[in-house]
């Protein structure tokens, strides 16, 4: 009974430090693909053109800070595929959009807020007098562009309109449409769907 056990123990002892090596070589660590390379910051980033260089406008009671930079990002792809998977995250947000435009290198929309989500985008709190905002609305421009090396530049720039009337009782003004700035979310949205799906990119 004695050598019987102790050949038993010898086994057991084998088999421990013997099996952990064979399973480890059936199965290595899987390689993780690095996603350095797919997508980067963007080399340069130019103001897009739009209208509020065609006219100048008119000195307001409500002014209004200057616009920030486009949202861009540079990602190794085609412009085509930038703009299919967009429009596709778009209808995944389930978006209330109007007035969709694409052409080669640019696609447009409108995207309609209520007063909840125009706060949470929009600047609402930098007008002189205070506004109640009922909703709103915001005109978004997305810009492919070759940035050569296989990248193309991904520019995404807002327009945010907001409608609502001023709380003003004795100088407020009669207007029922407000232009604001961006926050900065909406295109971080956008952009940050880019970087979930560019990073697995091969």
């Amino acid at each position: 009974m004695t050598a019987a056990r102790h050949l038993l123990l010898l086994l057991a002892i084998q088999l421990f430090f013997v099996a952990p090596n064979s399973v480890s070589t059936q199965n290595p660590p899987a390689q993780t693909p690095m996603a350095e390379g797919n997508f980067r910051p963007c080399t340069v980033n130019p103001v897009l053109g739009n209208a509020s260089k065609a006219k100048p406008q008119k000195k307001s009671k409500h002014p209004i800070a200057s616009e920030p930079l486009p949202a861009c990002l540079e990602l190794k792809g085609e412009a085509i595929e930038v703009q299919e998977f967009l429009q596709s995250v778009v209808r995944e947000f389930q978006w209330r959009v109007g007035e969709s435009r694409a052409s080669e290198d640019t696609w447009s929309f409108l995207r309609y807020l209520d007063a909840e989500e125009l706060e949470k985008y929009a600047d609402t709190k930098v007008l002189v007098e205070p506004v109640q905002f009922t909703g709103g609305k915001v005109a978004v421009l997305v810009r492919t562009q070759d940035a050569g090396d296989g990248y193309v530049r991904v520019q995404v720039s807002t327009h945010f309109q907001g409608n609502g009337k001023s709380t003003d009782k004795f100088s407020g003004q009669p207007a029922t449409v407000w232009s604001l700035n961006s926050k900065g979310l909406l295109e971080q949205e956008l952009i940050g769907a880019l970087q979930t799906r560019f990073k697995h990119a091969a």
